[in-house]
């Protein structure tokens, strides 16, 4: 068993690489890049699952975020046409709205979490057979269900499912006679 000196060096080791690893995700000017990064900052924080306790939710961190929806935007990225991902250099007022933007939700999440109490939570009882619990737990619509973000998470996959469709599919020619070399004048006669 870890002893609480080495779980607070291990949550501190785990908190910097998922920090780093999400600096690195924003900044890099590659997009897989960027989703390798994401890849290490979802893992991170399902270590950090793993310190508290919460075994399956570390395992589902890693099945449908790591596993389903990294690797689907990796595909998409791969399937897309390399013109469409070409760098984008923001101008100036696109880099100060967007850092605006940042500081504004930054400040709103510090009020949010400055005055609000969050007091510890009482684990819930634990039974023979954890699966059924849990189970129970997510369906539950009462204080002590998790269906709204059971069905929230659902719904973020439904997107990702058709985002990845919309992302990955063949988009038409826009002029079909400059797509097969000549010009349409002259296939007509």
């Amino acid at each position: 068993m870890l002893t609480q000196t080495s779980l607070a060096v291990l949550f501190y080791v785990m908190a910097a690489v998922a920090v780093i690893a999400a600096v690195g995700a924003v900044v890099s000017r590659h997009i897989l890049q960027a989703a390798l990064h994401l890849v290490v900052v979802l893992a991170m924080s399902a270590g950090l699952y793993l310190l508290l306790g919460a075994e399956f939710l570390a395992g589902v961190q890693i099945l449908v975020y790591v596993g389903g929806i990294v690797v689907l935007l990796a595909f998409a990225i791969m399937l897309t046409a390399s013109a469409e991902l070409l760098e984008d250099r923001p101008t100036l007022m696109r880099k100060l709205v967007g850092l605006t933007t940042a500081g504004l939700f930054f400040a709103l999440a510090m009020l949010a979490f400055s005055t609000r109490a969050f007091p510890p939570s009482a684990p819930p009882p634990r039974a023979t057979d954890d699966a059924v619990v849990l189970g129970r737990m997510l369906l539950d619509r009462g204080a002590a269900g998790y269906v709204l973000p059971f069905e929230i998470v659902s719904l973020l996959l439904l997107a990702v499912v058709i985002g990845g469709i919309v992302v990955a599919r063949k988009r038409p020619a826009r002029n079909r006679a400059d797509a097969q070399g000549g010009n349409a004048n002259a296939q007509s006669l």
